[in-house]
């Protein structure tokens, strides 16, 4: 069945105001073990009666979730997406108190995890990780949609096996962005964010690429490259990233390439129109080199350890709120940071589209 004729079969109509099907779930599937939970939604192993093969449901209830505008943007971009490299979606199902969205189910367990289980990891693999990563990016922007989270909880093997696929998950907050245009909504995830998402200054495909960047960086040496701070405050995390301060100590860096540095170096660059796009990231040399063949995994654990910035932290820290209205109204909202710190943000219309033209 072609892309068309599943959107049509899986919402009804062929596109604008769709919605999902309204056959309930569980005469199709059964629900299985938590994999994850959410403010909104809880994730959930599913079996498909028909044929017993395994899925992942994500259940969200939509009393929690309010307006349903968000939903629907991600189901949008969802149901266009077909790539190795990208959880793909496969039914959708509503209910007056819940929406069930079924894809692809990867059972090869999150980047960090995998690499810590490994019995050691080198720089190439970390390049041939992120080269992963750049060909689902590609496919993305290739459709002018902006994942607008990518972070290392959201990239998930398909499978265990040594060579299974790095998949993109979790679309949230996708969109779907017209050339010559700029997102304003500020959304992401700390660590993760990007300059132009802090400035409210309008931002686009370049935010994926900053983030990338980020985790690259902590590919290689097991933490994140910005500080925030003996409070751990996110507001000096934010200066930090909106003043692009980072190092490469050489207690954890020695040993890795000047090429990786310099990937990460085009990546990690404030103006958006001078940070690499995803076709110029493919292209750089390093994704291609055997690099340093120097063991980083010892490295990597003693970051993690000593730092404190895997797993645990990264779920410790609050996911950037992701609604202007919330921004406007919170008092941990990145707004309300900027202003404490004296950074005037760019113009945002709570009232607007996501979605603004270029101006000139």
């Amino acid at each position: 069945m072609n892309m068309k004729r599943a959107f049509q079969k899986l919402f009804g109509t062929s596109g604008g105001g769709a919605r999902p099907q309204t056959t309930k779930f569980e005469e199709n599937y059964v629900a299985g073990k938590q994999l994850g939970i959410g403010t909104f939604a809880v994730v959930r192993e599913c079996t498909r009666k028909s044929d017993g093969k395994k899925f992942a449901v994500k259940i969200i209830d939509k009393r929690q979730l309010g307006k349903l505008d968000t939903l629907r943007t991600e189901l949008s971009v969802l149901h266009r997406l077909s790539h190795a490299h990208i959880i793909s979606l496969h039914e959708a199902f509503e209910t007056p108190s819940h929406v069930h969205i079924v894809t692809d189910l990867a059972t090869g367990g999150e980047l960090f995890d995998r690499i810590l289980a490994k019995g050691s990891f080198v720089e190439r693999d970390a390049s041939r990780l992120v080269r992963e990563i750049l060909l689902g990016v590609a496919y993305l922007h290739d459709q002018n949609i902006v994942h607008r989270d990518l972070k290392p909880e959201n990239l998930l093997f398909k499978g265990p096996q040594d060579d299974a696929n790095l998949m993109i998950a979790d679309f949230g907050l996708a969109k779907i962005i017209d050339e010559g245009s700029f997102l304003q909504t500020a959304c992401g995830t700390p660590h993760y964010v990007a300059p132009e998402i802090l400035r409210q200054s309008g931002h686009g495909k370049g935010v994926d690429m900053w983030a990338i960047g980020v985790i690259t960086y902590v590919l290689l040496c097991g933490y994140t490259p910005f500080y925030e701070g003996e409070q751990q405050s996110n507001a000096a995390l934010f200066q930090a990233i909106l003043q692009c301060e980072y190092e490469f100590d050489r207690a954890y860096w020695s040993e890795i390439s000047e090429g990786a540095k310099d990937f990460i170096g085009k990546l990690l660059v404030i103006d958006p129109a001078r940070r690499a796009t995803v076709q110029e990231a493919l292209q750089h040399p390093w994704l291609d080199t055997t690099a340093s063949n120097a063991d980083l995994l010892p490295a990597l654990q003693k970051a993690f350890d000593a730092k404190r910035t895997f797993k645990r932290a990264v779920l410790a820290i609050n996911t950037i709120t992701r609604a202007t209205k919330a921004i406007s109204s919170s008092s941990s909202s990145i707004t309300g940071l900027l202003a404490d710190m004296q950074v005037a943000p760019g113009p945002l219309d709570p009232a607007n589209a996501e979605s603004t033209a270029m101006a000139g």
